[in-house]
């Protein structure tokens, strides 16, 4: 498998990091090289809402699961 490498330093280490643009309210998530800061992409800002919606709809999919499985066991 390839490893992501940043092109400026040659780091293997990403982060994530609000920047507000110039004349812009809205922050936009950038992904950045942890080592150098050097900007490789950019999320679209409605991705995080989603998912944490979607991660709330997993948990209560496993808690169900769980809870028949426990059911299933008695």
């Amino acid at each position: 498998m390839a490893t992501t490498t940043c092109m400026k330093c040659g780091g293997h280490a990403f982060e994530l990091t609000l920047l507000t643009p110039l004349g812009e309210n809205r922050k936009l998530t950038l992904v950045q090289c942890a080592g150098c800061g050097t900007p490789v992409g950019a999320l679209d800002p409605m991705t995080g809402p989603q998912i944490e919606t979607l991660r709330r709809e997993v948990a209560a999919i496993e808690e169900r699961l769980n809870r028949i499985a426990r059911a299933l066991q008695e």
